[in-house]
């Protein structure tokens, strides 16, 4: 879904621009189309023209294909060209050109309440696509071949303000989870040693290093910094099973971040049964005179009002009020 999120973004300027030309046809249009049996012979040779990289011979023909079934050949086309092992710079510049180009055949489809037309083939996005996973691939090669020379300066290479500055990022934190410990060592001794990545935009990469290596110190340093969807993702791992004492830690030490503090406090709310440490600290946020009976009802909503109810009769003051106020939140 957020692929073709993507792809629809990623096209719709072109679309705007040219509906003049634009055809618009019916799912059962497209649908009687791609089930002709003539159309699949004809797209398998224009794949294989295109695995023997004559782009030349491969033009012509797609010229004399109707124009749908030359929409659909490209969109297939472009979709085989993700498989990098095979990658040309010929293959390169034919991606190129067609993700410039502006598909003719629209579909319009009834969604729940509203109408959408989108390509019926999006050849141009699924270019755009494979051109952005290439350029991630080469990216990735370059960081890696720098990391094993020693010549990797991490802030430099990613280059904060950049235009490319998204592409290099995903190259770094795709490329993480496939290193060895020692490169991923490295990696994470680059990090720590510089200064500039205090300026990093986002926790992309402190996030990643942290979940591969489940360094305690790497996770301090991302509580510490500005919340995002990178370090609230590295949170909410956490409490995926197994879940180990150490993760355990970490959760409760997220909620020295007040962003992150509710997210982490539901998770070990979450836990069943209670580890003895996690009450522990459920009992200290319990005795909070502004939070308190907030944290007392996400606990007894997770499941656990009976060890609310026993904690209730053995305390006094803050606690056994903020208790019986999140009970009564919760129970109506």
């Amino acid at each position: 879904m957020k692929r073709s999120l993507i792809l629809l973004a990623v096209l719709l300027p072109t679309l705007l621009l040219g509906v003049s030309r634009a055809v618009t046809l019916s799912p059962n249009d497209v649908a009687t189309h791609m089930a002709d049996p003539s159309s699949v012979s004809k797209i398998l040779q224009a794949t294989k023209l295109f695995d023997d990289n004559d782009m030349d011979m491969l033009n012509t023909y797609l010229d004399s294909l109707p124009e749908l079934l030359k929409e659909e050949a490209l969109t297939v086309l472009a979709r085989s060209a993700l498989d990098f092992k095979h990658m040309t710079p010929e293959r390169e510049k034919f991606l190129v050109t067609i993700s410039r180009q502006q598909p003719k055949y629209l579909v319009k489809s009834q969604g729940d309440g509203f109408w959408v037309t989108m390509p019926a083939f999006n050849y141009a996005g699924e270019a755009k696509w494979v051109l952005n996973r290439w350029q991630i691939k080469l990216m990735q090669d370059e960081a890696m071949r720098l990391l094993n020379y020693n010549q990797l300066n991490l802030s430099k290479w990613l280059s904060f303000s950049s235009n490319d500055y998204a592409l290099r990022r995903e190259a770094i934190v795709t490329l993480v989870p496939m290193l060895n410990k020692t490169m991923l060592d490295k990696l994470v001794a680059l990090y720590l040693d510089d200064k500039n990545m205090v300026w990093s935009p986002d926790n992309g990469l402190l996030a990643a290093l942290a979940e591969n290596t489940d360094d305690v110190k790497l996770y301090d340093l991302l509580w510490l910094r500005r919340t995002d969807s990178y370090s609230l993702a590295a949170l909410q791992k956490l409490e995926i099973p197994p879940i180990t004492a150490k993760h355990i830690q970490l959760m409760i030490a997220a909620t020295a971040n007040p962003v992150l503090a509710e997210t982490a406090i539901r998770q070990l709310a979450g836990l069943n049964p209670l580890p003895q440490n996690v009450k522990d600290f459920l009992q200290k946020q319990i005795a909070d005179r502004q939070r308190g009976k907030d944290i007392a009802a996400i606990i007894a909503q997770k499941g656990h009002k009976e060890w609310l109810r026993e904690l209730e009769a053995q305390s006094s003051g803050v606690i056994r009020r903020n208790i019986r106020n999140g009970l009564e939140q919760v129970e109506g």
